[in-house]
């Protein structure tokens, strides 16, 4: 009689069994899990609010620089990656940048930098449409040393691509009339 129930109870362990283990019949569970959540999407604004900085510089040269710089609003690129279930959306807000340069106390030049001020002036831009539609006006930045030397005005502007290395930049240079020249800088490579 015992050997019945020995016979027994291993002919229903294989009856039984479906080849499946634990780990599996788990994993199996979680992504039914996941999928009855459906996706779930979070949006950032990067900057949240509208920022401005205002920077001022006066140069033994006789020029007078002054940038503001603030959060374009109205313009932003959205970056969009997911992580499990979860989308989320980075909408980087655009910067733009209000010059104004003087001369021996007369003012020579206002001008608006921006994305599209550099795309614009960009003589590559069909071949780096692709990258504009993706990238961002990064940051402007005074190079006061070229500015010194020369008598002129020299700026360095960056476009990049949000969450990356991916950057284009440029050299904006004024004379002392206000006449200005953009092009794409030039790295020296060692």
């Amino acid at each position: 009689m015992n050997k019945l129930i020995y016979i027994l109870v291993i002919v229903l362990a294989f009856v039984s069994c479906n080849g499946k283990t634990k780990k599996d019949t788990l994993k199996t569970s979680v992504e039914k899990f996941k999928d009855s959540l459906g996706t779930l999407e979070i949006e950032k604004y990067i900057p949240e609010t509208y920022s401005e900085t205002v920077t001022d510089t006066i140069l033994s040269n006789g020029f007078k620089v002054k940038v503001k710089t603030f959060t374009d609003m109205k313009h932003s690129v959205l970056n969009i990656f997911k992580q499990d279930t979860i989308v989320y959306k980075h909408y980087y807000r655009e910067l733009a940048s209000q010059v104004t340069i003087n001369k021996d106390g007369n003012e020579i030049l206002k001008l608006l930098v921006d994305k599209n001020f550099i795309i614009e002036h960009d003589a590559a831009f069909e071949f780096n449409k692709e990258f504009y539609n993706e990238s961002a006006f990064y940051s402007i930045w005074f190079s006061e040393l070229n500015s010194t030397i020369y008598d002129h005005v020299v700026f360095i502007v960056s476009i990049c691509k949000p969450e990356s290395d991916d950057c284009l930049m440029f050299e904006i240079t004024i004379d002392m009339k206000g006449n200005y020249q953009v092009k794409e800088f030039e790295y020296n490579k060692i």
